[in-house]
């Protein structure tokens, strides 16, 4: 987000997803979903490239006892003739008659005459939002099945940014991403050799040893799994000119939940009140960690981006479930050059930079972000973030092995639409 120019273009049904997600519902009567499990493809003369194993300050982990034939070149194929892993390790969680009747439920959900025009992250009761769709159907953290689950605390990182830094955004985004980046390969998974998709719990299957469920829905699981196909970078900037990196639609929910996400805390680095994009302060009143007040700096004379990543995922393997080990989240303060390059990019100001200039109240903000986001962590809209970039590195690692994810996307509800 850039201090003094946050988008005047952007939509004040964006701010829908402050007021609060909604949970993966259905909001019209559909069909029964796919009960398939898709084996995934290799992508043609790729060869499985191994992990480095786990680090050491993570838990081990389980080898399997029986590896899966890896898959290439092959249709995809739907297995049935015996219970997935998938279904054994909620039925352990849960028992058989309580998996059947969350499958039923999920299979019948009609919430009905939900209306409206905002983003997916919005409430599906505000002011209209879009009709929902069996593709945001899935077995998320709002059900039983994962009460009790442990979300590791995310490590932090709040620091001046480098003339190094400053290179590395220039030549990884072409410049300074004044917004949100997902970046990462997700570590801790070891060498994957054959990988299904269960499209009745949005989960992957790792060689028959290891579950992943999901925690977004399953459309934007699509559009992240044909961004990364094509492209490993997965953000937004928003500053002179809105940006969206990668293979990532402009359209697509995922980069709205990006825009949103670096809107809320972008507010917060530069004590704004959004007034400049809503028509009324949308913060006012907010309850900050700590009893925190964010401090503007009116004096300044010159631009600043602040730029957000989260990166650093790990997993580990318990009880036949792939569950987050760690993740991590930076912020970083740029001062920018005067003048804009052609394409619009934030471009760092080099000579600021070496001399380590940048606004003491913004230093305060960002530090004051990055120690308490596990707090701010419980606006939905954050939370996502995680949940999009442990996703993402998790994806990453499955293009690393080899897999074919836009032909994976394809078997997911809502993988052949558009965003």
């Amino acid at each position: 987000m850039n201090r003094h120019n946050a988008s005047s273009t952007m939509l004040l049904v964006l701010f829908g997803g402050l007021i609060g997600i909604a949970s993966s519902v259905s909001a019209e009567q559909h069909q029964q979903p796919r009960t398939t499990i898709v084996v995934a493809k290799r992508k043609t003369g790729q060869a499985s490239q191994s992990q480095s194993p786990p680090t050491s300050s993570l838990p081990a982990i389980e080898h399997p006892s029986t590896v899966a034939p890896r898959v290439r070149g092959t249709e995809p194929t739907r297995v049935t003739s015996q219970p997935s892993l998938t279904e054994a390790v909620v039925s352990r969680k849960l028992g058989s008659d309580r998996m059947h009747d969350i499958l039923d439920k999920i299979a019948n959900t009609n919430v009905g005459g939900c209306t409206g025009r905002s983003s997916s992250c919005a409430s599906v009761w505000y002011d209209g939002a879009r009709l929902r769709t069996n593709d945001d159907v899935s077995l998320g953290p709002q059900t039983r099945f994962f009460q009790g689950t442990v979300t590791p605390v995310a490590t932090h990182a709040e620091s001046r940014a480098t003339v190094v830094d400053g290179t590395n955004a220039k030549r990884d985004y072409g410049g300074i991403p004044g917004g949100v980046v997902l970046e990462g390969v997700a570590d801790g998974l070891g060498e994957v050799n054959n990988l299904q998709y269960d499209s009745r719990f949005n989960a992957f299957i790792l060689d028959d040893r290891a579950v992943y469920f999901t925690r977004v829905p399953p459309k934007s699981l699509a559009v992240l799994c044909r961004a990364i196909d094509q492209d490993d970078r997965v953000g937004v900037s928003i500053g002179y000119v809105q940006q969206v990196y990668g293979g990532v639609p402009a359209s697509s929910d995922l980069a709205w939940d990006l825009k949103i996400a670096d809107l809320f805390l972008g507010s917060i680095v530069f004590a704004q009140n959004l007034t400049d994009v809503f028509p009324e302060n949308l913060t006012e009143g907010y309850q900050y960690a700590n009893g925190f007040r964010p401090e503007p700096d009116t004096a300044l004379n010159y631009n600043v981006a602040v730029f957000f990543k989260f990166n650093q995922f790990a997993f580990q393997i318990q009880d036949q479930r792939v569950q987050l080990a760690q993740s991590n989240f930076d912020v970083r303060l740029f001062p920018l050059a005067k003048s804009d390059s052609a394409d619009g990019p934030l471009l760092p100001d080099t000579n600021a930079l070496s001399q380590g200039l940048m606004s003491a109240r913004f230093e305060r903000n960002a530090k004051h972000v990055g120690e308490n986001i596990d707090y701010y962590r419980r606006e939905r809209i954050i939370d996502r973030m995680f949940a999009y970039g442990e996703v993402a590195a998790f994806l990453r690692a499955m293009k690393s092995a080899g897999f074919d994810l836009r032909d994976l996307a394809l078997n997911m509800p809502g993988g052949r639409e558009e965003p």
